[in-house]
């Protein structure tokens, strides 16, 4: 056990002395985990976290039992609390995921590298069990992680029977929970009815569930490598927060593929979470690739266009009207507008930022705006009028992007589709004696 322990410390890779916060419940699995690090003071320094329920008849005794054995042996010890009386459904997941949060909280607070649970052997087989009856994503698979962020489980490859013997042989005192012993709740009867019948098959059971855990292990760390070289290739690409994705290329990858590339793009940009509805849902939209379709995904949003996969986090469009007269700046977030008279340019250079016209047709004074589904202008270059929205899509200009184009006007008359094109009404002649330089930044 102790060389178990002693080679998952290991795997955390640090040349310095850890400060471990110790999960302790009062339970035999944390007794023993608190009771060998406290003999063996060499491998970490120790803080000692109970967090009470507040949901059993025993929480007092546990408390008592876990707060008199840090005084005993001068450990640092902190008692928290959870309200659990709001808690009507899902209780055993709800008061863990409250748990976490609070042990994280602690862990925080005292400086400490990581917050270490007790979790074992036999949880791990529980919980690749609970997994597949719940049907969870190829990831959860995997069961319990021995490192996950900063929760650390040195005790995952060591079984039920050597906890017991450890207890036994250095006369740990513990309080049995009493909610372990309900099969109403999925988790033990699992362990109380289900486990025992697959050790009569396999005597050694834990071995075929690391063996599982190990290749399931190999397959996430393929699938993340694909995902980074994908990523990393020229199918991907970032402009003004949108990421466009090559469709074509995208489309033919495995839908986990497509999966795990969608939440690695959006990893960093939003808080989102992959429900079974939401995957089963995400996966028909994919397979439709009807043009313009979209979809939320918690606070970012999908959208299929002709040639590109978009994803993006920023939803809102910033509505504008302003009148702007010459010398003076509109800016916001998105962009900035600024125009004022100027001389003839010597030399047309091709730059999207800004524009020269014939400032004759025009007060001294324009109006920004957002483009509207039913505007039209006279592009420059070509014969009578078209649709804005006609326009942008022609230049292959995405959903998103068209939702965020500026007009630039004379009134109600389109000078510049702000960043695309000009109106033939307002290109510079040579007969053109007032000129105007219109300037345009997207941010």
């Amino acid at each position: 056990m102790k060389n178990k322990i002693i080679d998952s410390i290991k795997s955390l890779q640090s040349h310095k002395k850890q400060h471990f916060l110790l999960a302790v419940s009062g339970g035999i699995d944390s007794m023993v985990m608190l009771d060998f690090f406290n003999r063996n003071s060499n491998l970490a320094d120790i803080s000692v976290c109970h967090v009470n329920h507040n949901y059993q008849s025993d929480s007092e005794k546990m408390n008592a039992l876990v707060s008199t054995y840090c005084n005993d042996n001068n450990i640092s010890y902190i008692e928290s609390s959870i309200d659990s009386s709001k808690i009507k459904s899902n209780i055993e997941a709800q008061l863990r995921e409250k748990r976490y949060l609070e042990l994280i909280k602690v862990c925080k607070k005292v400086n400490a590298d990581y917050v270490v649970t007790a979790h074992h052997a036999a949880d791990q087989i529980e919980t690749i069990l609970m997994k597949i009856l719940n049907s969870s994503s190829f990831s959860s698979m995997r069961g319990i992680k021995s490192l996950n962020n900063n929760i650390f489980r040195p005790m995952l490859s060591i079984t039920k029977d050597k906890i017991i013997e450890y207890a036994k042989k250095n006369k740990v005192v513990y309080i049995s929970d009493p909610t372990n012993e309900d099969t109403a709740l999925t988790r033990n009867f699992l362990r109380k009815k289900v486990i025992p019948l697959l050790e009569n098959i396999k005597p050694n059971l834990y071995k075929p569930f690391e063996d599982f855990q190990n290749k399931t292990n190999d397959v996430e760390d393929l699938l993340s490598f694909t995902t980074n070289e994908f990523i990393k290739s020229d199918d991907i690409s970032l402009s003004q927060d949108i990421y466009y994705i090559n469709k074509k290329r995208f489309l033919a990858l495995p839908f986990l593929l497509r999966i795990s590339i969608i939440k690695k793009v959006l990893s960093n940009k939003v808080e989102f979470y992959f429900s079974k509805n939401l995957l089963v849902e995400l996966s028909a939209f994919l397979e439709k690739e009807v043009i313009g379709s979209e979809k939320m995904i918690n606070n970012a949003k999908i959208l299929i266009d002709r040639d590109y996969i978009l994803l993006t986090e920023k939803l809102d469009v910033i509505s504008i009207y302003r009148e702007v007269k010459a010398g003076e700046v509109v800016e916001n977030d998105e962009f900035s507008f600024y125009w004022d008279y100027d001389k003839r340019p010597k030399h047309f250079l091709k730059d999207s930022t800004f524009e020269y016209v014939d400032a004759e047709r025009f007060n001294n004074t324009l109006v920004v705006r957002n483009v509207d589904n039913d505007d039209v202008f006279s592009p420059l270059g070509l014969s009578g009028t078209k649709k804005v929205s006609q326009y942008l899509t022609d230049q292959k200009v995405s959903a998103f992007e068209k939702r965020k184009t500026i007009a630039i006007c004379n009134e109600k008359d389109i000078v510049w589709v702000a960043g695309k094109q000009i109106s033939n009404n307002y290109k510079l002649t040579k007969n053109s004696k007032l000129i105007a330089k219109l300037n345009f930044f997207r941010k």
